[in-house]
Protein backbone atom coordinates (compact mmCIF):
# COMPACT_ATOMS: atom_id res chain seq x y z
CA UNK A 1 0.00 0.00 0.00
CA UNK A 2 1.56 3.29 -0.72
CA UNK A 3 2.12 5.80 2.23
CA UNK A 4 -0.20 8.15 0.97
CA UNK A 5 -2.94 5.35 1.19
CA UNK A 6 -1.82 4.73 4.69
CA UNK A 7 -2.12 8.16 5.60
CA UNK A 8 -5.92 8.10 4.38
CA UNK A 9 -6.68 4.83 5.96
CA UNK A 10 -5.57 6.43 9.71
CA UNK A 11 -7.25 9.78 8.94
CA UNK A 12 -10.62 6.97 8.92
CA UNK A 13 -10.24 5.73 11.75
CA UNK A 14 -12.17 7.89 14.51
CA UNK A 15 -10.12 10.76 13.14
CA UNK A 16 -10.98 14.53 14.92
CA UNK A 17 -9.55 17.73 13.36
CA UNK A 18 -7.79 20.17 15.61
CA UNK A 19 -9.44 23.17 14.78
CA UNK A 20 -7.25 26.79 14.71
CA UNK A 21 -8.19 28.74 17.65
CA UNK A 22 -7.38 32.44 18.43
CA UNK A 23 -3.51 32.81 19.07
CA UNK A 24 -3.52 33.27 23.07
CA UNK A 25 -3.52 37.08 24.01
CA UNK A 26 -0.88 36.90 26.21
CA UNK A 27 1.63 35.84 22.74
CA UNK A 28 3.45 38.98 21.58
CA UNK A 29 2.45 40.56 18.50
CA UNK A 30 5.12 39.36 16.38
CA UNK A 31 4.16 35.52 17.47
CA UNK A 32 0.31 36.65 16.64
CA UNK A 33 1.72 37.74 13.18
CA UNK A 34 3.33 34.81 12.37
CA UNK A 35 0.62 32.30 13.61
CA UNK A 36 -1.51 34.09 11.93
CA UNK A 37 -2.12 31.49 8.56
CA UNK A 38 -1.78 28.64 10.44
CA UNK A 39 -3.71 25.53 8.95
CA UNK A 40 -6.06 23.30 10.82
CA UNK A 41 -3.93 20.10 11.65
CA UNK A 42 -4.87 17.05 12.35
CA UNK A 43 -5.14 15.89 15.64
CA UNK A 44 -2.23 13.26 16.66
CA UNK A 45 -2.93 10.15 18.80
CA UNK A 46 0.55 11.29 20.71
CA UNK A 47 2.61 14.03 21.48
CA UNK A 48 6.03 14.78 21.52
CA UNK A 49 7.26 15.00 25.55
CA UNK A 50 8.62 18.77 25.91
CA UNK A 51 11.38 18.60 28.43
CA UNK A 52 13.31 21.93 30.36
CA UNK A 53 16.01 20.57 32.13
CA UNK A 54 17.93 22.28 34.63
CA UNK A 55 20.90 21.19 36.75
CA UNK A 56 19.99 21.24 40.42
CA UNK A 57 21.96 24.78 40.72
CA UNK A 58 19.97 26.83 38.21
CA UNK A 59 16.31 27.83 37.10
CA UNK A 60 14.74 28.20 34.25
CA UNK A 61 15.02 31.44 32.01
CA UNK A 62 12.76 34.14 32.40
CA UNK A 63 9.68 34.50 30.44
CA UNK A 64 10.94 30.25 29.51
CA UNK A 65 7.07 28.69 28.85
CA UNK A 66 5.82 31.82 26.90
CA UNK A 67 8.50 32.17 24.70
CA UNK A 68 9.23 28.09 23.92
CA UNK A 69 5.61 27.89 23.49
CA UNK A 70 5.52 30.60 20.65
CA UNK A 71 8.38 29.06 19.31
CA UNK A 72 7.73 25.60 19.54
CA UNK A 73 4.06 25.99 17.46
CA UNK A 74 5.47 28.19 14.75
CA UNK A 75 7.44 25.03 14.15
CA UNK A 76 4.20 22.78 14.19
CA UNK A 77 2.81 24.67 11.57
CA UNK A 78 6.01 24.21 9.49
CA UNK A 79 6.07 20.99 9.46
CA UNK A 80 2.67 20.45 9.20
CA UNK A 81 2.26 22.71 6.36
CA UNK A 82 5.04 20.88 4.34
CA UNK A 83 3.63 17.76 4.68
CA UNK A 84 0.32 19.11 3.52
CA UNK A 85 3.02 20.43 0.54
CA UNK A 86 4.40 17.03 0.06
CA UNK A 87 0.65 15.29 -0.19
CA UNK A 88 0.91 13.40 3.03
CA UNK A 89 -2.25 16.00 4.90
CA UNK A 90 -2.10 18.62 7.08
CA UNK A 91 -0.60 16.05 9.97
CA UNK A 92 2.63 17.54 12.41
CA UNK A 93 4.17 16.52 15.65
CA UNK A 94 1.01 16.55 18.51
CA UNK A 95 2.02 18.83 21.03
CA UNK A 96 0.20 19.24 24.78
CA UNK A 97 -1.46 21.87 25.22
CA UNK A 98 -2.27 23.58 28.41
CA UNK A 99 -5.40 25.91 28.94
CA UNK A 100 -4.25 29.41 28.45
CA UNK A 101 -2.86 28.40 25.23
CA UNK A 102 0.78 27.95 25.96
CA UNK A 103 2.68 24.47 25.03
CA UNK A 104 2.43 21.51 28.08
CA UNK A 105 6.63 22.20 28.95
CA UNK A 106 7.84 19.66 31.79
CA UNK A 107 10.30 21.56 33.85
CA UNK A 108 12.84 18.33 35.37
CA UNK A 109 15.24 19.32 38.07
CA UNK A 110 18.85 17.30 37.59
CA UNK A 111 20.45 15.91 40.07
CA UNK A 112 23.60 17.46 39.31
CA UNK A 113 25.22 21.02 38.74
CA UNK A 114 24.35 22.36 35.61
CA UNK A 115 27.74 21.89 34.15
CA UNK A 116 27.64 18.09 34.50
CA UNK A 117 24.89 17.76 31.72
CA UNK A 118 27.70 19.24 28.87
CA UNK A 119 27.48 19.35 25.48
CA UNK A 120 29.01 15.56 24.47
CA UNK A 121 29.17 13.88 27.65
CA UNK A 122 26.06 15.14 29.74
CA UNK A 123 23.01 13.41 27.58
CA UNK A 124 23.23 10.15 28.88
CA UNK A 125 22.40 11.27 32.33
CA UNK A 126 19.66 13.57 31.90
CA UNK A 127 18.38 11.01 29.74
CA UNK A 128 18.45 8.78 32.85
CA UNK A 129 16.95 11.65 34.60
CA UNK A 130 13.75 12.46 32.18
CA UNK A 131 12.81 9.53 31.71
CA UNK A 132 12.77 8.50 34.83
CA UNK A 133 10.71 11.89 35.82
CA UNK A 134 8.42 10.46 32.66
CA UNK A 135 7.88 6.97 34.06
CA UNK A 136 7.24 7.83 37.76
CA UNK A 137 3.27 8.97 36.98
CA UNK A 138 0.82 7.35 34.50
CA UNK A 139 -0.29 9.73 31.62
CA UNK A 140 2.57 11.66 31.86
CA UNK A 141 4.54 10.36 29.03
CA UNK A 142 2.54 10.99 25.95
CA UNK A 143 4.87 9.29 23.35
CA UNK A 144 8.44 7.84 23.31
CA UNK A 145 9.73 10.99 21.66
CA UNK A 146 11.32 13.51 23.88
CA UNK A 147 12.57 16.92 23.14
CA UNK A 148 14.90 18.64 25.89
CA UNK A 149 15.63 22.10 25.91
CA UNK A 150 18.68 22.95 28.66
CA UNK A 151 19.64 26.57 29.15
CA UNK A 152 22.57 27.93 28.42
CA UNK A 153 25.57 28.21 29.93
CA UNK A 154 27.02 31.02 31.15
CA UNK A 155 30.67 31.73 32.22
CA UNK A 156 33.75 32.88 30.24
CA UNK A 157 32.76 31.38 27.29
CA UNK A 158 29.35 31.10 27.12
CA UNK A 159 26.60 33.78 27.07
CA UNK A 160 23.24 35.39 25.53
CA UNK A 161 25.03 36.11 22.55
CA UNK A 162 27.11 33.24 22.27
CA UNK A 163 25.04 30.27 23.72
CA UNK A 164 26.28 26.62 24.12
CA UNK A 165 27.88 24.04 26.34
CA UNK A 166 24.86 22.16 26.71
CA UNK A 167 23.66 18.91 24.51
CA UNK A 168 22.50 20.05 20.95
CA UNK A 169 21.72 16.86 18.90
CA UNK A 170 19.31 14.00 18.27
CA UNK A 171 19.80 10.99 19.75
CA UNK A 172 17.37 8.49 18.12
CA UNK A 173 13.83 9.09 19.27
CA UNK A 174 15.42 12.10 21.63
CA UNK A 175 16.79 15.22 21.17
CA UNK A 176 18.33 18.49 22.80
CA UNK A 177 18.24 21.82 22.25
CA UNK A 178 19.03 24.79 23.91
CA UNK A 179 16.84 28.08 25.87
CA UNK A 180 19.05 31.72 26.03
CA UNK A 181 17.25 35.16 26.48
CA UNK A 182 17.03 36.30 23.34
CA UNK A 183 15.60 33.02 22.02
CA UNK A 184 12.52 34.78 20.97
CA UNK A 185 10.70 34.58 18.03
CA UNK A 186 10.29 38.36 18.25
CA UNK A 187 13.51 38.11 16.15
CA UNK A 188 12.75 36.04 13.22
CA UNK A 189 13.94 37.02 10.36
CA UNK A 190 15.74 40.28 11.30
CA UNK A 191 19.34 41.14 10.25
CA UNK A 192 20.25 42.09 13.43
CA UNK A 193 22.51 40.49 15.87
CA UNK A 194 19.58 38.90 17.95
CA UNK A 195 18.07 37.77 14.54
CA UNK A 196 21.00 36.06 12.59
CA UNK A 197 21.56 34.40 16.08
CA UNK A 198 17.71 33.50 16.25
CA UNK A 199 18.12 32.12 12.76
CA UNK A 200 21.27 29.85 13.77
CA UNK A 201 19.75 28.40 16.71
CA UNK A 202 16.02 28.50 15.90
CA UNK A 203 17.09 26.67 12.81
CA UNK A 204 19.32 24.12 14.80
CA UNK A 205 15.84 23.86 17.39
CA UNK A 206 13.81 22.94 13.93
CA UNK A 207 16.39 20.68 12.67
CA UNK A 208 17.45 18.26 15.85
CA UNK A 209 14.01 18.18 16.53
CA UNK A 210 13.68 16.83 12.95
CA UNK A 211 16.15 14.12 13.74
CA UNK A 212 14.01 13.22 17.38
CA UNK A 213 11.07 12.33 14.93
CA UNK A 214 12.98 9.82 13.18
CA UNK A 215 14.61 12.30 10.30
CA UNK A 216 17.98 11.59 8.55
CA UNK A 217 19.96 14.82 7.14
CA UNK A 218 19.21 15.29 3.20
CA UNK A 219 20.12 18.01 1.07
CA UNK A 220 16.95 18.00 -1.57
CA UNK A 221 17.83 17.57 -5.33
CA UNK A 222 18.52 20.39 -7.56
CA UNK A 223 14.82 20.81 -9.26
CA UNK A 224 13.35 21.22 -5.23
CA UNK A 225 16.21 23.24 -3.73
CA UNK A 226 15.53 25.66 -6.76
CA UNK A 227 11.65 25.63 -5.88
CA UNK A 228 11.53 25.48 -2.28
CA UNK A 229 15.15 26.92 -0.94
CA UNK A 230 17.38 24.82 1.56
CA UNK A 231 16.05 21.82 2.73
CA UNK A 232 15.86 21.69 6.82
CA UNK A 233 17.87 17.95 7.59
CA UNK A 234 20.43 19.76 5.11
CA UNK A 235 21.41 23.17 5.70
CA UNK A 236 18.19 24.20 6.62
CA UNK A 237 19.32 25.11 10.41
CA UNK A 238 21.31 28.01 8.98
CA UNK A 239 18.29 29.62 7.09
CA UNK A 240 14.85 28.37 8.85
CA UNK A 241 13.05 31.87 9.32
CA UNK A 242 15.61 34.25 7.31
CA UNK A 243 15.05 32.47 3.50
CA UNK A 244 13.21 29.40 2.00
CA UNK A 245 13.36 26.59 4.31
CA UNK A 246 11.43 23.09 3.53
CA UNK A 247 11.01 19.31 4.25
CA UNK A 248 12.17 17.11 1.20
CA UNK A 249 9.45 14.68 0.12
CA UNK A 250 11.36 11.72 1.15
CA UNK A 251 11.71 13.21 4.80
CA UNK A 252 7.70 13.67 4.91
CA UNK A 253 7.24 9.74 4.19
CA UNK A 254 9.39 9.30 7.12
CA UNK A 255 7.20 11.38 9.70
CA UNK A 256 3.59 9.74 8.18
CA UNK A 257 4.82 7.08 10.03
CA UNK A 258 6.30 8.34 12.72
CA UNK A 259 4.58 8.00 16.09
CA UNK A 260 3.99 11.36 17.20
CA UNK A 261 2.04 11.97 13.78
CA UNK A 262 -0.52 9.71 13.35
CA UNK A 263 -4.04 10.62 13.89
CA UNK A 264 -6.40 10.39 16.68
CA UNK A 265 -7.37 6.80 16.71
CA UNK A 266 -4.02 5.71 15.36
CA UNK A 267 -3.65 2.54 18.30
CA UNK A 268 -0.84 0.67 16.47
CA UNK A 269 2.65 -0.08 18.83
CA UNK A 270 5.45 1.77 17.14
CA UNK A 271 9.69 1.19 16.59
CA UNK A 272 8.52 -2.58 17.94
CA UNK A 273 7.11 -5.35 16.11
CA UNK A 274 8.80 -6.03 12.62
CA UNK A 275 12.66 -7.44 12.52
CA UNK A 276 15.21 -6.34 10.21
CA UNK A 277 13.18 -6.41 6.25
CA UNK A 278 14.34 -9.44 3.86
CA UNK A 279 15.29 -8.40 0.77
CA UNK A 280 13.80 -10.79 -2.31
CA UNK A 281 15.03 -8.73 -5.18
CA UNK A 282 17.23 -6.05 -6.33
CA UNK A 283 18.21 -4.38 -9.24
CA UNK A 284 20.82 -1.13 -9.74
CA UNK A 285 21.39 -0.18 -12.89
CA UNK A 286 22.19 3.02 -15.12
CA UNK A 287 20.06 4.24 -17.87
CA UNK A 288 21.62 6.85 -19.92
CA UNK A 289 22.25 9.80 -17.14
CA UNK A 290 19.52 8.09 -14.34
CA UNK A 291 20.11 5.54 -11.55
CA UNK A 292 17.51 3.14 -11.24
CA UNK A 293 16.58 1.19 -8.02
CA UNK A 294 14.04 -1.74 -8.10
CA UNK A 295 13.48 -3.92 -4.53
CA UNK A 296 11.51 -6.20 -4.01
CA UNK A 297 10.71 -7.12 0.18
CA UNK A 298 8.48 -7.96 2.87
CA UNK A 299 5.14 -7.36 2.83
CA UNK A 300 5.70 -5.31 5.94
CA UNK A 301 6.87 -2.50 4.02
CA UNK A 302 5.58 0.72 3.75
CA UNK A 303 7.58 3.21 2.57
CA UNK A 304 11.46 3.18 0.92
CA UNK A 305 13.56 6.25 0.41
CA UNK A 306 16.90 6.18 -1.76
CA UNK A 307 19.69 8.31 -0.95
CA UNK A 308 22.97 9.37 -3.18
CA UNK A 309 26.16 10.74 -1.06
CA UNK A 310 29.17 11.98 -1.37
CA UNK A 311 32.75 10.33 0.42
CA UNK A 312 32.94 10.34 3.04
CA UNK A 313 30.26 8.12 4.36
CA UNK A 314 30.32 8.61 8.79
CA UNK A 315 27.84 9.51 10.85
CA UNK A 316 27.02 13.52 10.33
CA UNK A 317 28.86 13.70 7.02
CA UNK A 318 25.78 13.37 4.78
CA UNK A 319 24.00 16.77 4.74
CA UNK A 320 24.13 17.30 1.24
CA UNK A 321 22.64 13.53 0.33
CA UNK A 322 20.44 14.00 -2.26
CA UNK A 323 17.18 11.73 -1.50
CA UNK A 324 14.71 10.50 -3.38
CA UNK A 325 11.18 8.35 -2.75
CA UNK A 326 10.60 5.65 -4.83
CA UNK A 327 7.07 4.27 -6.29
CA UNK A 328 5.57 2.05 -3.89
CA UNK A 329 3.32 -1.24 -4.87
CA UNK A 330 2.23 -4.57 -3.81
CA UNK A 331 3.10 -7.74 -6.41
CA UNK A 332 1.45 -10.88 -6.99
CA UNK A 333 2.86 -12.47 -4.61
CA UNK A 334 2.15 -10.01 -1.59
CA UNK A 335 5.74 -9.01 -1.49
CA UNK A 336 6.37 -4.76 -1.41
CA UNK A 337 8.30 -3.37 -4.22
CA UNK A 338 10.04 -0.19 -4.73
CA UNK A 339 10.94 1.53 -7.77
CA UNK A 340 12.61 4.91 -8.17
CA UNK A 341 14.59 6.78 -10.67
CA UNK A 342 17.55 8.99 -9.70
CA UNK A 343 18.33 11.64 -12.48
CA UNK A 344 22.11 12.57 -12.86
CA UNK A 345 21.02 16.23 -12.81
CA UNK A 346 19.42 16.25 -9.77
CA UNK A 347 22.47 15.10 -8.37
CA UNK A 348 24.68 18.00 -9.73
CA UNK A 349 25.45 19.09 -5.71
CA UNK A 350 27.59 16.28 -5.06
CA UNK A 351 31.11 17.27 -5.05
CA UNK A 352 32.14 13.82 -6.10
CA UNK A 353 29.79 13.05 -8.77
CA UNK A 354 32.35 14.01 -11.66
CA UNK A 355 34.81 11.55 -9.89
CA UNK A 356 31.70 8.84 -9.21
CA UNK A 357 32.71 7.73 -5.66
CA UNK A 358 29.24 7.83 -4.17
CA UNK A 359 27.23 5.55 -1.65
CA UNK A 360 23.72 4.60 -2.00
CA UNK A 361 21.97 4.73 1.24
CA UNK A 362 18.39 2.39 1.39
CA UNK A 363 16.20 3.37 3.97
CA UNK A 364 13.32 0.89 4.69
CA UNK A 365 10.55 1.95 7.21
CA UNK A 366 7.89 -1.25 8.35
CA UNK A 367 4.40 0.01 9.45
CA UNK A 368 5.51 0.40 13.08
CA UNK A 369 7.50 3.56 11.90
CA UNK A 370 11.08 1.48 12.41
CA UNK A 371 13.82 2.23 10.16
CA UNK A 372 15.93 0.14 8.36
CA UNK A 373 19.04 1.33 6.38
CA UNK A 374 21.58 -0.35 3.80
CA UNK A 375 24.68 1.24 2.36
CA UNK A 376 26.30 0.39 -0.90
CA UNK A 377 29.36 2.55 -1.92
CA UNK A 378 29.68 2.25 -5.88
CA UNK A 379 31.73 3.43 -8.79
CA UNK A 380 29.63 5.31 -11.04
CA UNK A 381 31.80 4.78 -13.88
CA UNK A 382 30.78 0.96 -13.06
CA UNK A 383 26.99 0.86 -12.47
CA UNK A 384 25.56 -1.28 -15.93
CA UNK A 385 22.84 -0.82 -17.74
CA UNK A 386 21.76 -4.31 -17.40
CA UNK A 387 21.55 -3.77 -13.16
CA UNK A 388 23.76 -7.01 -12.77
CA UNK A 389 26.18 -5.18 -10.08
CA UNK A 390 26.70 -6.88 -7.28
CA UNK A 391 25.33 -4.92 -4.50
CA UNK A 392 26.54 -7.76 -2.08
CA UNK A 393 24.17 -9.12 1.13
CA UNK A 394 22.13 -6.41 2.49
CA UNK A 395 23.58 -5.44 5.79
CA UNK A 396 20.68 -3.82 6.93
CA UNK A 397 20.88 -1.15 10.71
CA UNK A 398 18.09 -0.11 12.88
CA UNK A 399 17.84 3.51 13.32
CA UNK A 400 20.77 6.53 12.64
Amino acid sequence: MHIRAITATMCALGLSVAAVGAVPEHFQPRAKELLADSIELEESEHQLNVIYFVGNDREPLADYERRLSELLLYVQQFYGKEMARNGMGAHSFGLQMQENGNVKIHVVRGKKKHTEYAYGTGHNACLEEVNAYLDAEPGRRTSQHSFIIMPTYYDEQYNDMNPGGVPFYGLGINCFALDYAHFDIKHLGQNTPEGRLLTKWYGGFAHELGHGLNLPHNLGTVSDNKAYGTALMGAGNYTFGMSPTYLTLPSCRILATSETFVPKGYKAKFYSQYESPTIKQCSFKRVGDTLELYLETDANVVNVNAYIQDPPFQVNQDYDAVPFACTMSRNATAHTTAFVSMPLAEMATLRHLKKGELALDVLVQTYDGSRFRWRIPFDLSKVPADGSIDMGLPMFWRGY
